[in-house]
């Protein structure tokens, strides 16, 4: 079991490496969607020359259109010669050009809300995939059930915050355009929007491959962090998160690891937790879908569906 970090920085590599904390995800300018740190082949080889104990993940998760195919092989050929540990994915076009040339790093398969039983990662073993990515959706009891079924290695999310919706249309460049209003779209615009009917705002906005949502509101794991030590990977997402804040929310979780190793962790999480609190007084957590039921109440959903409908 690895803390992997949706890094936003370099600045801060050795202090993490000297946390303990050696997996970490970046993205690229191709193929990358929602990373919350972009380099280029340079800065990664650079990267794994002056730390070599460092384990890269690179994010190759965009969903890739016919014409970009070659773009896509070359891509990989480079990621490949920087000697990175890992590609995140969701295009199995990404998975079907490793195959072909063997590339050895691992591949881990990441559709956001599509791994959701263990028959499919058995299914992904036999494509040659190496580890998955277990949807936010369900609870945590289930997917430790998963991942006790699992012959491939497991990731799930404990903080940060969290996928909501993605569609390859320019939303935002289609809003500005029929309102005549002028605004950047990018993420640096930090442009958020809420729902009818719903409390909290979302984090809206737009790159390359289209319109991105995610919440405002982060999940953590910090306080029933003993619950997921069986499995491979524990992401951290530092999207939105101050480079300094991102790092000390790191070492609360490396602490919160080392209590559970001195069986003192029931004592320390509640003050781990205090400190959290202080570190970030303005965030809203939450425990996201971990505790809650994915069986619905047919007369539940078509209360919804009639709401909806009026």
């Amino acid at each position: 079991m690895s803390l992997i970090v949706n890094i936003n920085s370099l600045s801060y590599l050795y202090d993490y490496l000297d946390l303990g904390v050696e997996h970490f995800i970046v993205g690229t300018t191709q193929f990358s969607c929602r990373q919350a740190l972009t380099l280029d082949y340079k800065q990664i080889v650079e990267i794994k020359k002056k730390y070599p104990n460092i384990k890269l993940f690179v994010l190759v998760n965009a969903l890739v259109e016919q014409k970009y195919l070659e773009d896509l092989k070359k891509h990989l050929r480079k990621l490949y010669e920087c000697q990175i540990e890992g590609i995140i994915f969701q295009d199995f076009a990404v998975l079907q050009i490793c195959n072909e040339e063997k590339y050895a790093f691992e591949k881990i398969y990441d559709p956001e809300t599509l791994n959701t039983n263990h028959q499919t990662l058995a299914v992904l073993k036999e494509q040659g995939i190496d580890g998955a990515f277990l949807a936010r959706e369900i609870p945590l009891k289930e997917k430790q059930m998963i991942e006790q079924k699992s012959s491939i290695k497991t990731m799930v999310q404990i903080h940060g915050v969290e996928y909501m919706a993605y569609s390859k249309r320019k939303l935002l460049s289609n809003y500005k355009e029929f309102t005549h209003l002028d605004f950047p779209v990018d993420k640096e615009a930090q442009i958020e929007i809420k729902a009818n009917g719903v409390d909290e705002n979302c984090h809206i906005y737009e790159d390359f491959y289209g319109t991105h949502i995610t919440s405002t509101n982060q999940m953590c794991a910090l306080d029933i962090l003993n619950q997921f030590l069986d499995f491979d990977y524990l992401l951290i997402d530092g999207q939105y998160i101050s480079e300094t804040n991102l790092l000390e929310i790191v070492h609360l979780y490396k602490q919160g690891l080392d209590a559970i190793s001195n069986n003192t962790y029931n004592k320390e999480s509640l003050e781990l937790m205090q400190l959290l609190y202080r570190l970030t007084p303005n965030i809203h957590y939450y425990h996201s879908f971990l505790f809650d039921s994915t069986v619905y109440k047919i007369a539940d959903v078509r209360k919804r569906e009639e709401n909806e409908r009026s």
